[in-house]
């Protein structure tokens, strides 16, 4: 019995020894080796900071693109001169009719032009927005 346990045993070391023997994972030797490794991990940061670049113009570009309509002057109405008696309220109904919210009409009158309240003075130049979408 000690005999088999001994060829087995043996059989097993010899195939320990067959594997080879793994050095631990250390940087090139040779300045040359050292070099080549510097520029390859340097190409690749450059790689990684070109790729980010691409990024951050990505983004800025579909922000920009996104809030493009936001800027007051993109307004495509059109100014009238406000006559004695004029509210806002007159003025929304007359230039947007009855099909039209009113309330919503008011307020993006006032946005377009700055205004706190519905009174308007004669003589005064507003803006009158493009409601449509």
């Amino acid at each position: 019995m000690s005999a088999g346990r001994s060829s087995s045993a043996g059989a097993s070391q010899a195939h320990l020894h067959a594997v080879p023997e793994r050095r631990p994972l250390r940087g090139p030797r040779s300045r040359a080796g050292r070099r080549q490794l510097r520029r390859r991990r340097l190409a690749g940061l450059v790689r990684f900071a070109v790729f980010l670049l691409l990024i951050f113009v990505a983004v800025w570009a579909g922000v920009r693109v996104a809030h493009a309509g936001e800027d007051a002057s993109v307004y495509t109405g059109h100014k009238i001169v406000v006559q004695a008696g004029d509210t806002l309220w007159d003025l929304a109904a007359h230039e947007y009719g009855s099909g039209t919210d009113l309330r919503q009409a008011v307020w993006q009158i006032q946005q377009a032009n700055g205004l706190q309240g519905v009174a308007v003075q004669p003589g005064q130049h507003v803006t009158l927005p493009y409601l449509g979408e």
